[in-house]
């Protein structure tokens, strides 16, 4: 069986998207490691095939979190280098583990297809994950960036808390709800686009597999949050940020403002 309080976690860095997204990990990572996890942090040129293959080998992790592009069937790490494909890995690498995957459309084929592995719990997005920031900087330290990667460091805290993978993914959505509410009161020019990314990226959020699965100690269930019934077409969030998205294949990133260093 895989190590308790071990991760292997899969960091590209070399686009827009991936570089900014990965400092939102970045942190994670940090606080896995706060929370007593052995980690290897596969960043950048490391975020490769043979490495994420060779490090679950090696550590056997109960927790393996991945950031990169993708597709239904997909996830790519650096340089968008195929890591899993549906139907083409190992049944080792994902059998008994925790897999959340920040990454566009993967929860939609290859999701399913780890948990028909093995896979104890999969986390990840059935459709894009986009969201808007205004700064070229951590997501967590941005403004309106933070509303949208929140919800991703919930998953990653309850579950180094001990909390199991259905109170987790509530935990996450109860984070989303949140963020909606508060920019749904706001007057921001921008904040009926950033309503609509957050209900988009909330719904794309799913589970496959085990709700009871834990990568510590067993913790008490959280109540399941009430959906918000907001919907509005992503034709019409696309043409209110024309001007400023950065298009990018897979997990994707609409720049509101600010510019790289």
């Amino acid at each position: 069986m895989p190590r308790e309080r071990t991760a292997t976690v899969v960091r590209a860095s070399f686009d827009d998207a991936t570089t900014v997204g990965s400092m939102a990990i970045g942190s994670m990572v940090t606080q896995l490691r706060l929370k007593g996890f052995t980690v290897d942090d596969l960043y950048g040129d490391r975020a490769t095939k043979e490495n994420m293959f060779r490090s679950i080998e090696a550590l056997d992790p109960v927790l393996v979190i991945g950031l990169g592009h993708g597709n239904e069937e997909i996830f790519t790490g650096q340089n968008k280098q195929v890591i899993l494909k549906t139907c083409e890995y190992p049944e080792n690498i994902v059998k008994n583990r925790i897999i959340y995957l920040v990454s566009c459309l993967a929860g939609a084929s290859l999701g399913p297809d780890t948990v028909s592995k093995g896979a104890t719990t999969f986390i990840g997005y059935k459709e894009e994950f986009i969201w808007i920031q205004e700064r070229y900087t951590n997501p967590l330290q941005d403004r309106i960036g933070k509303a949208f990667f929140e919800p991703v460091q919930e998953i990653i805290t309850r579950l180094a808390n001990g909390e199991t993978t259905g109170s987790a993914f509530r935990a996450s959505i109860d984070k989303w709800n949140y963020w909606i509410n508060y920019w749904a009161r706001q007057s921001d020019p921008a904040a009926a686009a950033i309503v609509s990314l957050l209900i988009h990226d909330r719904d794309a959020q799913v589970l496959y597999g085990s709700t009871t699965a834990v990568a510590t100690t067993q913790p008490a269930q959280s109540p399941a949050p009430t959906p918000i019934p907001i919907h509005i077409a992503l034709t019409e969030v696309a043409a209110t940020l024309a001007p400023v998205i950065i298009p990018v294949a897979g997990i994707g990133i609409a720049a509101v403002g600010g510019a790289k260093p």
